[in-house]
């Protein structure tokens, strides 16, 4: 990819988040914006939290704006080139921002990824994404600085994301080989065994995590308004880059999206921005027809689908793993489509998508359907403190149905 397109995409990444602090400012337009802002950097992170009924509408989505911004100027500085897994990091780094993410738990993190290349003596470009997706377990940065002691827990809250980020890289490159690619959220899956082992620890000393969850109900409107910007801007964008017809678009349709499926790199920029919008038009489709009103959680789903098709998605391989979970809720939970875990089972199970791309509709709508009753029965293994929890479920959908799937077929469908 040439230096000029790299920095194209870049551009699209600071339009995001310009975009962002401008439906935050039309949120909240007053001193409240700030005061908000720094409410959500103290507050605790753990799931189900929506910052925008901690700071409010507007605080959480400047809290977006500004981690996707120091994200995205991360791998510019550390020149990474600008493919398919940079939308799918950064737009999930801005979506889970609106989810437990905040500017103060991710950087402790990031240093601890930073000291793990140090101590590889590699480079930190080559763990910048692992480590940027390993903040999925921020929330246990945010559980020491609102629960240590006054004297030491800023210490803490330090040492806990020093150690995560240094750990996470090797615990993902063992991981990946486990789900062989069909999980697209391998980070998720990681932290989720490394949560886990923490959390054991810790409450192995009487640290009991306790849930505090929050779900917002405001700013429905507004944040109809700005998904239909965001997803309508890269529809353009994919247009004027040349994807101007089916036979264009379709091409990205043969994929199955198994990892490593770089859209901007396997099939151009302007086919994978159209896609990008395709797959978020769908989440934003079936929250609409449930009738449910847009918040922090919800938002964050969309924004992770539209970063994510850009590295494995697309409507072909989407729509039977959210078919299934929904058959899922409906039959076996019997709880509503409406409650938050299954709303966010339901958008999030989209990570197993590769199962459908690989194997048919039939085994992407199974996957969907063990992914949601396996989900509702995780997050107490790290005590809400893994915000991928949906990726540690998909990963053990991966370890149930893949030995399943080969031993009743003789050879993958292409």
């Amino acid at each position: 990819m040439g230096e000029k397109q790299g920095g194209r995409l870049i551009c699209v990444m600071l339009a995001a988040s310009a975009l962002l602090a401008v439906f935050a400012v039309i949120a909240q337009p007053n001193t409240s914006l700030l005061t908000g802002l720094w409410k959500i950097q103290i507050s605790e992170a753990g799931l189900i939290t929506d910052p925008m009924a901690v700071g409010g509408v507007g605080a959480a989505l400047l809290n977006a704006a500004l981690v996707l911004l120091v994200c995205t100027a991360l791998v510019r500085w550390l020149k990474v080139p600008f493919t398919g897994v940079s939308f799918a990091c950064l737009f999930m780094m801005a979506g889970f921002a609106l989810l437990g993410k905040n500017l103060l738990n991710i950087t402790p993190i990031i240093v601890g990824g930073w000291l793990h290349a140090l101590y590889k003596r590699e480079s930190f470009a080559k763990y910048v994404y692992l480590t940027l997706f390993g903040t999925c377990l921020s929330p246990i940065v945010s559980f020491f600085l609102v629960n240590g002691r006054p004297g030491t827990r800023w210490l803490l809250m330090a040492f806990i994301g020093l150690v995560i980020g240094f750990l996470l890289p090797a615990v993902a490159g063992f991981t990946v080989r486990v789900h062989q690619g069909y999980n697209l959220y391998n980070v998720g899956f990681a932290a989720g065994f490394l949560g886990l082992g923490l959390a054991s620890i810790l409450k192995g000393f009487g640290v009991e995590f306790t849930s505090h969850s929050t779900w917002s109900e405001e700013g429905h409107e507004l944040l109809c308004v700005m998904m239909a910007v965001i997803l309508a801007a890269l529809f353009i964008a994919g247009v004027r880059l040349g994807c101007r017809s089916w036979s264009d678009y379709r091409r990205i349709l043969r994929h199955s999206g198994r990892a490593v499926a770089d859209f901007i790199i396997l099939d151009s920029a302007g086919r994978c921005f159209v896609n990008m919008a395709l797959v978020g038009g769908v989440g934003l489709a079936y929250l609409l027809c449930v009738g449910v009103k847009l918040n922090g959680p919800l938002v964050c789903c969309l924004l992770s689908m539209v970063g994510f098709a850009a590295f494995g998605k697309h409507p072909k391989n989407i729509i039977p793993l959210m078919t299934g979970a929904v058959l899922s809720a409906l039959l076996l939970e019997k709880i509503p489509l409406t409650s938050p875990g299954v709303l966010l089972a339901t958008l999030l199970c989209t990570g197993l998508a590769p199962i459908a791309g690989q194997f048919g509709w039939y085994w992407g709508v199974a996957a969907g359907f063990l992914h949601m009753a396996i989900v509702q029965n995780t997050s107490f293994l790290h005590g809400g403190m893994n915000l991928y929890n949906n990726g540690f479920a998909a990963g053990l959908v991966c370890v149930l149905l893949i030995p399943i799937i080969e031993a009743v077929k003789s050879e993958p469908e292409e």
